[in-house]
């Protein structure tokens, strides 16, 4: 948090969410919540959320973010979750930018699930070497371009079940660090760029009631990546991930909520930096930055408490443990780094059951804010 010399997330326009149904009856209120303002950012089917920051290494930064629900059964569809599609802009005054666009689509009845990502980034990041040794005072700042696409496309195959192929492509070019720094001395793979191109392969069980706020389901997928040199790939290699979920309602007369994760990814052949296992950001091990500890086996466990104490108002509370390690066997649990923090959470959208979610989580050392539009997990 040191980094951050001013923090203004103009969130406050999502808040205007706010109907006349939620407040007592009165002029002012209602004025208030049919303004044209407040519509066009908090509309009934999507949020508009601008914001501002300042950061030494980027200047000041300017951003926004359109989350869009949708129901492709339509509005009375039980059989059809929700489905929710985001675009994000985030441009800095050092002429670095951040645009992406992500998905999660059920088609009608749920027969098809769609999703992915894609987008194009130049933004500075920190690196401080691969393997579970690394230091935090060995932080060396790089740029890049980067153009992403990850895409799933699954198809129901029993209740629940979902299984199908996709594709990944993740180009990095034009990569600058600092003179004799870490990755330079230490040649490390993909340091003169990389493109990453392969076949997807999953397997998905999804009975959460709410994709983006869950209070009840599990959640259970393993996926397959290959990239090799006739699939477009630079580097070869295999990766597998694991994510399994539970949602737990321990009161019957209240929202509150129990969360448990556990995931893992597990990579096998010439793995370029960027590819590698990051442990830490605002998912998974919050508290420690993201890639601060990485090498190509992770593996985290992380659980969550989630306290409704108002309509509108929650808190939250979170704890973990993580590893990285070059070989999985070394995935075991000495000198597992620990995470845990709090949050506040805000209904942003009580139709689609959205929280706007602020969190501060602690790592070995390592300290982060968090602010973002839905649950971490």
């Amino acid at each position: 948090m040191n980094k951050f010399h001013c923090l203004l997330f103009l969130f406050f326009l999502s808040f205007c969410q706010i109907r006349a149904t939620d407040l007592p009856d009165s002029t002012r209120f209602q004025k208030l919540s049919n303004s044209r303002l407040v519509h066009f950012f908090t509309g009934h089917k999507y949020l508009i959320s601008p914001y501002l920051l300042y950061m030494p290494e980027t200047n000041w930064v300017f951003g926004a973010g359109v989350k869009r629900f949708l129901n492709a059964g339509g509005e009375n569809d039980t059989l059809t979750r929700v489905s929710n599609t985001a675009v994000f802009l985030q441009y800095s005054l050092n002429q670095q930018i951040i645009f992406e666009h992500n998905y999660q689509i059920f088609t009608n009845k749920e027969k098809y699930y769609v999703f992915g990502f894609y987008g194009f980034s130049r933004f500075p990041v920190y690196y401080y070497g691969a393997g579970k040794d690394a230091r935090l005072e060995n932080q060396e700042q790089i740029t890049y371009d980067l153009i992403r696409f990850d895409n799933l496309t699954l198809r129901k195959i029993r209740p629940y079940t979902f299984a199908g192929l996709g594709w990944r492509f993740f180009n990095m070019y034009n990569i600058h660090g600092q003179p004799n720094g870490i990755m330079e001395k230490e040649n490390v793979s993909g340091s003169q760029g990389s493109r990453i191109s392969g076949l997807n392969a999953s397997v998905l069980y999804d009975s959460r009631d709410n994709v983006l706020t869950t209070s009840n389901g599990i959640f259970a997928q393993i996926e397959f990546s290959y990239h090799a040199g006739f699939t477009g790939s630079t580097h070869n290699f295999q990766r597998w991930m694991i994510d399994l979920r539970k949602f737990i309602k321990p009161f019957k007369n209240r929202e509150d909520v129990i969360a448990f994760q556990a995931y893992s990814m597990l990579n096998n052949g010439d793995v370029p930096f960027n590819e590698l296992g990051l442990l830490g950001g605002d998912m998974i091990m919050r508290g420690y930055y993201l890639g601060s500890y990485r090498d190509k086996n992770l593996l985290a466990f992380q659980g969550e408490y989630r306290l409704q104490v108002l309509k509108r108002w929650g808190l939250a509370g979170f704890a973990g443990m993580g590893k990285v390690d070059e070989s999985i066997s070394g995935l075991n649990f000495q000198n597992v780094l620990p995470s845990y923090g709090a949050g506040l959470r805000f209904k942003i959208n009580r139709k689609e059951n959205v929280n706007l979610r602020i969190d501060y989580g602690f790592g070995n050392g390592q300290q982060n804010l968090y602010f973002f539009i839905a649950e971490a997990f």
